[in-house]
């Protein structure tokens, strides 16, 4: 046995630090730390931190998400999507656990699961008769995407008759004999895409087919606000005191099958707006008989006495068989040309004679030209559509540069072209408290100042200024200039 003492402990330290000396001649080289093996976990980009398993975090995430697995009834929860776990080799840097991560990402960012996700590109639309806008770009998360063409077969029947798009598809249309229609193109316009993926978790996803159906249709899943009918309350009324027209009233409420149905006392009904997130394009061949109103010819005979009337030829309205090609954007005419006339039967303009030569004919109430040729379309009536008031009646089908007519005598009090909102457009003062206004005009034949008759001709349909399509806007104002104090009225009341 070897005493240690003083003497002895310093001999082995020297002769060991000899020996690490003559290893680290001989073989050359400095000591370094070991090389492990890990993965680096980024999030949004930034490094969070070392972990020895990429397959232990996503086990580790899977097995802490059981409330996501049961509230979608999937069998496996993912990293997030904006989460990457890179390999690599560090000698001295920390590694963590794989709880510490987790802790890290569960707070900041959405685990995912698999599913659909569902694109709906934005298209640029006309806002009424305003200004065009790009609807957004919507982006729909499903589990199934079979889920979703349902939800969409079911959007596109609340803006075509079930029957309808049923006899397009299976291509059953009977042919028109007479008179009638079929559907020549259904398409959505957006481009819209469906792509398997790992889906966010913090988004709504969808997962029946009414929610999803109710979201296409009114844009949101708030619920829909609901008024309690009145007594002596029409659908015509109910829609047009809440914003809405009577197709989106009915599209609203499937349960009524037309804008004559009757309301009842109590009931209670839906008047949320609808705000679609696609388009559905809708192109319809359309045969129909129109009638053309007869106009009343007033002359005078001295011979007899003031006041007296005598009608010497009755009129009788003419009746055509019109062809037109009708394009719907949701349920909503946005064209409509007609293809051919064909007279059945011919108008027979009313003969007056009067008593005394006043020198004139005075247009009575109610007596007014309607501004176009016929045969014509309404393309959008005077109210509400989708959230928006449309003050007065577009007109179309008769064609680009056909006539425009002054329904009444008056005074041109503006004649102006503006490229917003309405293009070439006509003010008339018809000096009883009435003011007509004609917008988006291909011309315009009579300037401010002029006296206009009855049915002369102050220029031609087009589409200037906003216009959807080759239509005529006319209005009816009365007590006050349009926009500045006037009322607009519906035009309609003229011709009835």
């Amino acid at each position: 046995m070897i005493k240690l003492n003083k003497k002895n402990l310093l001999a082995v330290f020297i002769a060991a630090l000899g020996s690490l000396v003559c290893l680290y001649v001989i073989s050359g080289k400095e000591l370094k730390p070991v090389p492990q093996e890990c993965y680096r976990v980024y999030l949004e980009g930034e490094s969070i931190g070392l972990i020895r398993s990429k397959q232990e975090l996503e086990n580790y995430i899977d097995q802490e998400q059981e409330i996501l697995k049961q509230k979608y009834n999937v069998n496996k929860v993912y990293p997030p999507n904006d989460l990457d776990i890179v390999k690599e080799i560090t000698y001295d840097e920390q590694i963590y656990s794989t709880e510490y991560i987790y802790n890290k990402i569960k707070d900041i960012t959405p685990f995912t699961i698999n599913g659909y996700t569902i694109t709906i590109n934005g298209i640029k639309q006309q806002q009424g008769e305003g200004e065009e806008i790009t609807t957004p770009t919507e982006k729909i998360y499903v589990l199934d995407k079979s889920l979703f063409t349902t939800s969409v077969d079911k959007t596109i029947r609340s803006f075509i008759p079930s029957d309808d798009y049923d006899n397009f598809l299976n291509e059953t249309q009977e042919p028109i004999t007479d008179v009638g229609k079929y559907i020549e193109d259904i398409q959505i316009e957006n481009l819209i895409t469906i792509k398997k993926d790992r889906i966010p978790t913090d988004e709504p996803i969808f997962t029946n087919e009414e929610d999803l159906s109710k979201y296409l249709l009114f844009g949101t899943l708030d619920a829909q606000q609901k008024y309690v009918v009145q007594p002596g309350d029409t659908i015509a009324d109910v829609s047009f005191n809440n914003k809405m027209s009577t197709e989106e009233f009915l599209i609203a409420n499937p349960s009524f099958t037309s804008a004559d149905s009757l309301l009842f006392p109590g009931q209670e009904v839906t008047i949320g707006i609808l705000k679609p997130k696609f388009r559905t394009i809708e192109e319809d061949h359309v045969v129909e008989l129109q009638e053309e109103k007869y106009e009343t010819e007033v002359r005078y005979d001295n011979n007899m006495m003031m006041g007296q009337t005598q009608v010497i030829q009755e009129g009788q309205n003419g009746l055509n068989r019109v062809t037109m090609k009708i394009q719907k954007a949701n349920g909503e005419i946005i064209s409509a040309l007609t293809a051919s006339t064909e007279e059945v039967r011919p108008k027979i303009d009313e003969i007056v004679v009067k008593g005394g030569n006043s020198g004139y004919y005075v247009a009575g109430a109610g007596d007014w030209a309607w501004p176009t040729n016929t045969p014509y379309i309404i393309t959008s009536t005077f109210g509400y559509r989708w959230g928006d008031f449309h003050d007065g009646l577009d007109i179309s089908g008769t064609g680009e540069g056909s006539p425009i007519r002054a329904v009444g005598d008056g005074t041109v009090i503006t004649s102006e072209y503006q490229s917003w909102p309405n293009g070439n457009y006509i003010y008339i003062d018809h000096g009883n408290g009435y003011i007509t206004t004609y917008l988006h005009m291909a011309a315009r034949y009579v300037s401010a100042g002029e006296t206009v008759s009855r049915g002369q001709i102050i220029g031609a349909m087009g589409h200037t200024g906003w216009a959807t399509g080759t239509h005529l806007h006319l209005g009816l104002w009365r007590g006050g200039y349009p926009y500045r104090g006037g009322t607009a009225l519906n035009p309609m009341l003229l011709f009835q």
